[in-house]
């Protein structure tokens, strides 16, 4: 008996933890690192600060996710009427924040696509469709932050080997990373074959050392990932011009999300360093930490900008910097988004319910016409009978 109910507390905590261990390990770094920035500040100091800055910068940030989430919105919109002519900038901006919201809360940013595509599904979009839309989106984002990081980084080069020592391996990694990504999609526009043999070659070496074990796994993965992206570069090298423009429009998208920490300097009243500087800073610390596999890279995002941005901000201002920028490039955009996705369901729950309603409705009416139709048609042949009885 005692063994029976031992397993079943264990499944159901392993149930639980399924359901919810992401949320648990997100909200476990979001704690952690609100007591690292409150045992390294003066909240006296912090509050002094905080008080003197401009809501109206602040306001402008905030204004910036929203150009943004609108420049996503756009660029999806585009690349779901090759197929659906017909689709609107609605439907586009709500896949946008499902993907911004969800990319958020999930490790590595893993569940904003699936969910994404989801809800295309549920549109009626097919699964090739959709991922397409999806893969060409993010083939495009990926260049843009890549190409975007290696010019800043390359224009700051004597900035990060003067001030940034502590920095130099960050920096690197990431763009290592980063630029391998790059070169795969290029690869798999010039010859997926080639880039099937390249990865493949990875899984062996992965396999070799250990750190995979079922080979007919990976290898399968491996085959489908090569005909989702070769399929999605493909159709944008179709697409040659409005490929092109969709570049231009990613890189303002991009450039004017790494603006916000700009705004955050404005907002403190500092002047000494220029916008090209915090804004190329930005666009490497991007990099530096995209490879951390948590929710919103929390954690080496504030290390990373403690890092980069402690000589620009000085001693006293980065952490409350630190703060105000974290505020409005992650936690309004969770804030928004649940609210948003939330309301959303309800509207749409009750949406539901109408139609099941109107639907429930209009077969009770027609059973009550049938109904009557049957009960005139008995009352029309009783007639018809009492007639004839009374003619005999």
């Amino acid at each position: 008996m005692n063994d029976s109910n031992s397993g079943k507390a264990k499944s159901r905590f392993s149930e639980f933890w399924k359901k919810y261990s992401n949320y648990i390990f997100f909200v476990f770094l979001i704690g952690a690192t609100v007591i690292v920035i409150l045992t390294q500040v003066d909240l006296k100091e912090f509050a002094d600060t905080l008080r003197r800055a401009n809501i109206g910068f602040l306001l402008l940030g905030i204004v910036c996710v929203f150009i943004y989430w609108l420049l996503e919105g756009y660029m999806l919109l585009k690349l779901m009427q090759r197929d659906y002519p017909e689709e609107k900038l609605s439907f586009a901006m709500i896949v946008t924040i499902i993907g911004q919201y969800y990319n958020l809360i999930t490790p590595g940013s893993s569940g904003g696509q699936p969910l994404q595509l989801y809800e295309m599904s549920r549109r009626g979009y097919s699964m090739g469709t959709g991922t397409a839309v999806l893969v060409q989106k993010y083939a495009l984002y990926q260049v843009t932050v890549t190409l975007l990081a290696i010019l800043a980084t390359l224009l700051n080069l004597s900035e990060i080997n003067s001030g940034l020592v502590a920095a130099r391996w960050l920096i690197a990694f990431g763009l290592i990373i980063n630029i391998a990504g790059v070169i795969l999609v290029f690869i798999l526009a010039l010859s997926p074959r080639m880039a099937r043999g390249i990865m493949n070659g990875v899984v062996r070496f992965l396999l070799f050392i250990r750190v995979f074990k079922d080979p007919d796994k990976y290898y399968a993965k491996v085959d489908h990932f090569i005909g989702e992206y070769s399929e999605a570069i493909t159709a944008l090298k179709e697409h040659k011009l409005e490929t092109f423009k969709l570049f231009i429009v990613s890189i303002v998208q991009i450039m004017i999300f790494y603006s916000i920490n700009y705004w955050v300097y404005c907002s403190l009243g500092l002047s000494g360093s220029s916008a090209f500087l915090v804004i190329s800073m930005q666009a490497i610390l991007y990099v530096a930490v995209a490879f951390i596999p948590t929710p919103g890279a929390a954690g080496g995002a504030e290390a990373g900008f403690a890092l980069l941005f402690g000589p620009i901000y000085g001693a006293v201002n980065m952490s409350v910097a630190l703060i105000l920028w974290r505020i409005i490039t992650f936690y309004f955009i969770i804030l928004f988004g649940g609210i948003f996705l939330s309301l959303r369901s309800v509207i749409m729950g009750k949406k539901e319910y109408k139609k099941i309603t109107r639907t429930e409705a209009l077969d009770i009416e027609h059973v009550i016409k049938q109904e009557e139709l049957e009960e005139s048609f008995k009352k029309k042949e009783q007639l018809k009978e009492g007639d004839k009885f009374e003619e005999n």
